[in-house]
């Protein structure tokens, strides 16, 4: 059934593997070594928490504040089309990326957004991005080169417009999407998958897993969930900017992942609190965090999150439009410029209970401990996830944000 699409590829990849090529589509060049590896971490941490706020606040406006979807696989996207952009285009996409014009600046972002997740037997994440072209689009061989080298897109061929049914069927076969806001009548698409399944660095005990109430942010019960709950010195902080309490849990060997949770306080508007975030809470999110003296009860849901982002309704509503509808807008990707119809991000998120190390045994404090934890007052000594929460999946080293989150639906509803 993929016979249609690799054959395609196949001769896709033969046309456009010439001489390698430079950055100089926007009229930029590398005209000396480029030294990949100076020091952008600060810089690219806080440019890409502008695009992941921004994204997530306008899907919070368009949802139900349930759903999980990838920022950093949205920029890399981005970053592709924008380099093979007409002028205007590529200007606004680089100002929205926060990328430089200096094509070596930009290389060394590439580098650094595409080194975030890699695989291991204790971390899955699969990530698929892919701009899908008719059979009758020739594609310009420098921009091609250009986002193969940088790990930015993927490109395949497939008969779009001569055989647009089995097209649609392999494709939804081979992504899993079925979003109904993918249209696949034009000269192409763009498809964003983003599967992931990992080990918590200590686990959740399987017999401390309960079915608990769920309730809203005016403090309805609506529905349960089934917890897993551990009793553990944890890392809590308290945001004070937005008054919300934050969670950091270790995922994988060496706790090369983190995954956030946040809670706000005292509200009833979340959308509220949602808008006001800037980078700068970012920041003091992971500066507020501190590793309690004494045991604290931890308790989030298992659950398994999928969401189908229509990403191109939403940069629309970002201002965002030349590139579906301009061919003046994608002229430096493809003859003819490749206008996709839809842009689809997949997206699915399972949170079990399973982890490399055991739960830590019952810690006994004798009679000259303290049972103070050592945090916030406004924490308290928990944190439990059993109203709306937020909560986004970051690697250790950089703290760029890879998957971001928002759980408000219980598993079980009346």
């Amino acid at each position: 059934m993929h016979i249609i699409l690799l054959t395609s590829l196949a001769a896709t990849l033969a046309a456009c593997s010439p001489e390698p090529h430079s950055f100089n589509l926007d009229g930029t060049h590398i005209s000396e070594p480029c030294n990949l590896y100076e020091d952008v971490s600060r810089k690219f941490r806080e440019d890409l928490y502008n695009i992941s706020l921004i994204t997530y606040q306008a899907l919070a406006r368009r949802s139900d504040l349930n759903y999980v979807y990838s920022p950093l696989s949205i920029w890399l996207t981005l970053a592709g089309l924008a380099e093979g952009a007409d002028y205007h285009t590529q200007q606004q996409l680089f100002n929205f990326l926060k990328l430089s014009t200096d094509a070596c600046s930009r290389q060394k972002y590439y580098r650094r957004a595409t080194s975030r997740i890699v695989q291991s037997d204790d971390v899955n994440i699969i990530n698929n991005r892919i701009l899908l072209i008719d059979s009758g689009v020739t594609l310009n061989p420098t921009w091609y080169d250009l986002v193969l080298k940088n790990n930015l897109l993927e490109v395949l061929s497939a008969p779009l417009r001569s055989n647009p049914i089995l097209t649609t069927i392999e494709v939804k076969q081979l992504t899993n999407i079925h979003n109904s806001r993918l249209d696949l009548t034009g000269n192409s698409v763009l498809l964003d998958t983003i599967d992931y399944n990992a080990l918590w660095t200590t686990e959740f005990e399987q017999a401390k897993i309960d079915r608990s109430p769920f309730f809203n942010q005016v403090g309805e019960l609506v529905g349960f969930v089934d917890l897993m709950r551990m009793k553990k010195r944890a890392r809590l902080g308290h945001i004070k900017s937005v008054n919300a309490k934050a969670l950091e849990l270790p995922v994988g060997q060496d706790e090369r992942f983190k995954m956030v949770f946040v809670i706000f306080l005292e509200t009833n508007d979340v959308n509220q609190k949602l808008n006001i975030l800037d980078t700068s809470v970012a920041f003091e999110v992971f500066d507020s965090f501190k590793t309690s003296y004494v045991p604290v009860e931890v308790a989030i849901p298992r659950v398994v999150i999928t969401s189908e982002v229509d990403v191109r309704s939403m940069l629309e509503e970002l201002g965002i439009t030349s590139l579906w509808n301009d061919p003046v807008a994608t002229r430096n990707i493809s003859s003819p410029s490749a206008l996709p119809r839809s842009y689809v991000q997949r997206t699915a998120l399972t949170l079990d209970n399973r982890g490399l190390l055991p739960p830590p045994p019952p810690e006994i404090l004798g009679p000259l401990d303290t049972p103070v934890t050592g945090l916030d007052p406004k924490l308290g000594n928990e944190f439990i996830a059993n109203q709306p929460f937020f909560f986004g999946l970051f690697d250790s080293e950089s703290l760029t944000c890879i998957i971001a989150a928002a759980f408000t639906a219980p598993t079980y509803r009346f």
